[in-house]
């Protein structure tokens, strides 16, 4: 490293399950782009205060945010883009000259461009989505772009579903979109389920849902990187359901980022 080198950071609590700085720092080097990721572990009752100071840091340039802060920061930008604007979350910042803070989300075109490219249909297909964070909102978001045919929105707080069906219905109100408490709803006419929560993180968390309920012929997404095979896709495996890792959502947006860091 250098003095000139360009500093970017992966903002998480827990940390542990990051892959972003491996990934990122790899592509910097190969790009040989003069550049590093490196993890921030934080909690939220500093976010604002760490914000604060790393806009004082002219060499940090932005960084990739994920759970718990990817809601609470976009209080923090100075602007949002379109997808972060809609969804209310962001998944990377970054700094403009004037050391104004600017958001954007990828994580729903990095899901959809991830399934299609491992040879997923989406379209015309009945999707359950668990989850109504700040992942699950611009993936269900960007869902509504592919044609699904219906969408089913399972989570513990009920309103916050409610409140993704209505977002979502102020994109398209041609879709068909329910809510459902996790005590009660169906898997079984689901083509494709994706556990868009953070259960999975921690090998003691509990299965988002039971996979035995689901048809033979449905796809298992998970949205978690760290453990690359979590709990929930050995188990789908182990009933010879079809499995979507998460680590594509994220390989999914590179260009994406390349593009809004105006590095590549």
């Amino acid at each position: 490293m250098l003095g000139t080198t360009k500093i970017y950071g992966c903002l998480a609590d827990p940390i542990n399950h990051v892959k972003a700085p491996t990934i990122f720092t790899s592509i910097f080097k190969n790009k040989n782009i003069d550049a590093v990721m490196v993890p921030i572990h934080l909690n939220d009752n500093n976010l604002e205060n760490v914000v604060s100071s790393l806009k004082a840091i002219k060499n940090f340039k932005g960084m990739t945010v994920t759970i718990p802060h990817k809601t609470n920061i976009t209080k923090l930008c100075d602007y949002l883009e379109p997808d972060a604007k809609f969804t209310g979350a962001v998944n990377w910042i970054k700094f403009d000259n004037d050391r104004n803070l600017i958001g954007d989300n990828f994580d729903g075109q990095g899901f959809v461009n991830g399934f299609i490219k491992h040879n997923y249909s989406l379209k015309n297909k009945n999707v359950c989505l668990f989850g109504a964070g700040g992942a699950a909102v611009s993936i269900g978001a960007s869902l509504v772009n592919e044609h699904i045919k219906s969408l089913k929105l399972i989570n513990r707080n009920i309103n916050k579903a409610i409140h993704l069906k209505n977002k979502i219905h102020s994109k398209s109100n041609l879709l068909k979109v329910e809510v459902f408490p996790e005590s009660d709803y169906t898997l079984f006419d689901s083509d494709i389920i994706i556990n868009a929560t953070s259960l999975g993180l921690k090998q003691t968390d509990k299965l988002p849902f039971d996979v035995s309920n689901s048809s033979p012929n449905s796809v298992i997404a998970d949205i978690i990187m760290q453990p690359e095979e979590t709990e929930l896709l050995k188990y789908a495996k182990s009933l010879g359901r079809s499995i979507h890792y998460g680590k594509y959502m994220i390989e999914s947006q590179i260009d994406l980022v390349g593009s809004f860091l105006k590095l590549w």
